[in-house]
Formats: C-alpha cells, sequence, structure tokens
C-alpha cells in the first residue's frame, strides 16, 4: 500500500522576465520513491527541473527517470502539469527527505543551452532542452547514446559579438593570406553539435554505412568519414537548404528543424571556445609553429598524439563551450564555397546570393571549405584560424561533419526560476522491495517518457543487424 505525503509548496520569483510564469507548485512522494510535482504554465515554455536535497542539487546526470512536463517545450493548455522522478531507480541508497526543486521557464526563442534530439524513428518526443552538460542523464559523454540514438546540441551566443576571425600573428599560420584577419559580427545565434556526425547516427536517421571499420563496436562512436560534401547535403547547393534524402535533411523530417553545415565563420567562432587569437580552444597558448604542441595534446587526436586513424569522437577533452573534436580528428566541412580572400564578408555565406554555384567575388565555385585538422595533421593545421580546400564531390577519410541548426532561436529572454521553499518529509525507501516503477506515478527508467528507450535498442538491432551488441 502507498503512503503519499501532500506537500503545499510555498516558490520564491527570481530572475528577469520571462514569457512564461510557474505557479502553483505542489511536491508529493510515495513510499516506493516516487516524487511527483504538479504545476501550472500561463505561456508555452521550456521547463527545466533540478532536485535539491538539504539546497544541493542532486545532479541532473543522475535523473534518468525525470519524466512529463519536463525538459522539453510544454504548452499551456489550461491543464496541471505533472513531473515524476523514481528517486528509487536512480538513487537507491538516497533517503527520500528534504527535497526541493527549481523549475525554470524558458521563451523558446532563448532555449536552453543543450538541445537533445532524438534520431530514432519510434520516438513521439524529438527534443529535450536542457540547461548544462551536467543535467544530461549519464553524463554526455559516459552515456554512449548522445552519440548514438541521439544529436545533442550546443547553444553558441554569437549573436552581435564583435570578434576576429583569422589571425596576423598565430604560431603557424599560412602566409599564403588564407587567414587574414577582419573583425566579424555575427547576427544570430545558433546550436551545433556537441559532437562530431558518427557513424551510427546516420544509421539512425536512415543514412548510408560508409565507414571503413569492420569492427562494429569500433565504428558506431566513430566520426561519419568517407562521404562527401554532397553526400551530406544532397543535390541542393547553400543557400538552398539540404535535400530531404540526404543526411541532414533526413535529420530535418526528424526532429522538425532546419539542420546543416555550419558555415566557416559560425565554425570558427565555436571552435575558439570563447578565446581569441593564439589560443586553443581551452585557453591555452598555441605553442607550436610547426609539428606537436604539448597544449594540443589534451584536446586533440591529430599526428604527435595518437593519430595513426581516427579515434571515436568525445575521447578528448572538450573546449570551453563543450564541444568535442573542434581540433584534429576529423576535418570538418563547412558550407561555404572556398575562396582564398574572405576579408571583405564579414562572416556571410561565401555563396553569390543571387547564383548558389558562384562564390561571393562572382567566380563559379569548385571547392568547399574544411576546418579542424585530423588524425594525421601536424599542431598548426588543426588551429582555428586554419582554412582547407576540399573537393565537393570526393571521398575522404579525414573528413567528416558537424551539423549546426538555428532551431526558432531569436528573441533573447532570460529564463524565470520559481524555487520550492518547503520540502518533502522524510520517507525511506531503502530497504523496501524495489519498486517497479509501472503503476501509479510510478516511472519506468526506459518509458517513451524518459530519454532512453528499449525500443530504441531494438530498433538500433535492426538497423545494424544481429552482430551489433545491444547494452
Amino acid at each position: 500500500m502507498k503512503k503519499t505525503i501532500a506537500i503545499a509548496a510555498l516558490f520564491a520569483v527570481c530572475g528577469a522576465s520571462s514569457a512564461a510564469t510557474i505557479s502553483d507548485i505542489h511536491l508529493s512522494a510515495d513510499a516506493e520513491g516516487i516524487v511527483t510535482v504538479t504545476y501550472s504554465l500561463d505561456a508555452d515554455a521550456v521547463v527545466t527541473a533540478d532536485f535539491r536535497v538539504g539546497g544541493v542539487s542532486v545532479g541532473g546526470t543522475n535523473q534518468w527517470t525525470l519524466a512529463g512536463d519536463v525538459h522539453r517545450l510544454v504548452t499551456a493548455d489550461g491543464q496541471p502539469k505533472t513531473i515524476t522522478w523514481n528517486v528509487r531507480k536512480d538513487m537507491p541508497e538516497m533517503l527520500v527527505e528534504n527535497i526541493t526543486v527549481e523549475l525554470k521557464a524558458w521563451a523558446e526563442s532563448d532555449a536552453p543551452d543543450y538541445m537533445v534530439a532524438d534520431l530514432m524513428p519510434s520516438s513521439p518526443c524529438r527534443i529535450r532542452y536542457f540547461p548544462s552538460a551536467d543535467f544530461l542523464p549519464g553524463g554526455i559523454v559516459s552515456n554512449e547514446e548522445y552519440r548514438m540514438y541521439y544529436l545533442p546540441f550546443r547553444k553558441i551566443r554569437a549573436k552581435n559579438v564583435e570578434w576576429k576571425m583569422g589571425t596576423d600573428t598565430e604560431n603557424g599560420r599560412n602566409a599564403d593570406g588564407r587567414e587574414m584577419s577582419h573583425m566579424v559580427r555575427l547576427d544570430a545565434n545558433y546550436y551545433i553539435g556537441v559532437f562530431e556526425f558518427t557513424h551510427a547516427q546516420c544509421a539512425s536517421v536512415g543514412g548510408s554505412r560508409n565507414g571503413n571499420y569492420n569492427e562494429e563496436y569500433r565504428w558506431r562512436l566513430t566520426p561519419n568519414n568517407r562521404t562527401t560534401y554532397n553526400g551530406y547535403r544532397g543535390n541542393t547547393l547553400p543557400p538552398a537548404e539540404p535535400s530531404s534524402t540526404s543526411p541532414l535533411g533526413k535529420i530535418r523530417s526528424r526532429i522538425g528543424f532546419l539542420v546543416d553545415l555550419p558555415t566557416e565563420a559560425q565554425w570558427e567562432f565555436a571552435a575558439r571556445g570563447g578565446y581569441g587569437e593564439g589560443k586553443w580552444g581551452d585557453g591555452t597558448d598555441i605553442l607550436s609553429s610547426q609539428s606537436s604542441d604539448a597544449n594540443l595534446n589534451k584536446l586533440a587526436i591529430y599526428k604527435y598524439n595518437g593519430g595513426s586513424s581516427m579515434h571515436d569522437t568525445g575521447t578528448c577533452a572538450p573546449n570551453g563551450y563543450g564541444l568535442y573534436d573542434m581540433n584534429g580528428n576529423e576535418m570538418e566541412f563547412c558550407q561555404d564555397w572556398w575562396q582564398p580572400d574572405i576579408t571583405q564578408l564579414n562572416g556571410a555565406l561565401c555563396v553569390d546570393p543571387t547564383d548558389s554555384t558562384k562564390r561571393a567575388d562572382g567566380v563559379v565555385g569548385t571547392n568547399r571549405v574544411a576546418r579542424g585538422g585530423h588524425y594525421n595533421s601536424n599542431a598548426k593545421d588543426c588551429r582555428a584560424s586554419a582554412r582547407f580546400v576540399y573537393a565537393p564531390g570526393n571521398y575522404y577519410t579525414e573528413l567528416s561533419m558537424r551539423p549546426m541548426t538555428y532551431a526558432n532561436l531569436g528573441e533573447e529572454v532570460a529564463p524565470t526560476a520559481f524555487v520550492s521553499t518547503d520540502y518533502i518529509a522524510a520517507v525511506d525507501t531503502r530497504s523496501a522491495e524495489k519498486s517497479s516503477g509501472t503503476t501509479g506515478a510510478a516511472v519506468n527508467l526506459r518509458t517513451y517518457n524518459s530519454l532512453t528507450t528499449d525500443e530504441f535498442d531494438l530498433d538500433m538491432l535492426k538497423i545494424f543487424g544481429s552482430a551489433f551488441s545491444i547494452r
């Protein structure tokens, strides 16, 4: 028999104005360790939650079973909203007591920093949002599903930021003029992939396997190489969106947002990680003018750091924006036509707006831009400023891509936080029989409301075949 303790939660409002207000927050817990939160919402908003014990966050990575009207766009339809969390399953040794929750309402135009797109065909919830990488269940690297079944994006706040693109003085800079510095101001924020696009992600959206590994385990988390620029986008040219039959077009049809390659200005801004000329993406100095660089070793797989072949994306440390493999591992295609001198473009896409077959300078385009260096590159070629040229119809083992989307981003509106000041009294469930999580308010660890499901694993088995090992 369940014992439910209902709490009439008080709440305090903090932060700037938001497009939505959360009210009528109530918490309860039952003897099986199911915590339930109900609330009201007066306008559509992305709602996120942070549960705390004794005022200290339990950490979003521990909240596998968090489900319901949370971490997604919630519609204000006049009905009460519900969040459930199975504490027993996620943190079986934790005493259920002194639990409070902070709910945040985010305008869709300024959604949280992390957006996770569900690539699997059977899930009804395509997009989840998280305020930081620390909230992704299981951990963004530890949980391999973020490089297989899902596509995590990181918001890059570049709108109206004036920054120097290219370089005048960096160690290893190319002296042929292709890296000439110029000031750039992008006109929009955007989301960019946390990882290089993997073979498993490509398979998840129905793309073909073009990798050069035979072992399924090695293959699935490595960047999707040996696909041409045209193969990623299909038979359309920027600024037109990718064709519906291309991997990028299939992602769009799956999640509802336009997804494309980044422009090279967007790519370079993201690769810098918030740091300027002469710095790697974690803020350390660029030391080498040629081959190896001790400061690059923790960020990149390159010629002098295990670079005999590509590795799983996410193997090295992230840059200042939490992006992995912006340096080394695989070179990454950008949308732009290759044009040696881009100093007059102010970061604009290097495509003639009236003729997509031509570069911005009016010359017929023949090659595309790639950035970031690869597993067999010298350190100098892994710099954020370094620019390279590749034929769009050729296959390269050292080339992959990283997706970008605007995802309805627009007006910037700070989220509003609503913090429950009352708490759930003690409910000790640690010695009770393990909850099945299938009745009442209970939430199964793998349900369609959660981030991962058994059905997803079964779908992946169908895609990969019986040789694939399901965890």
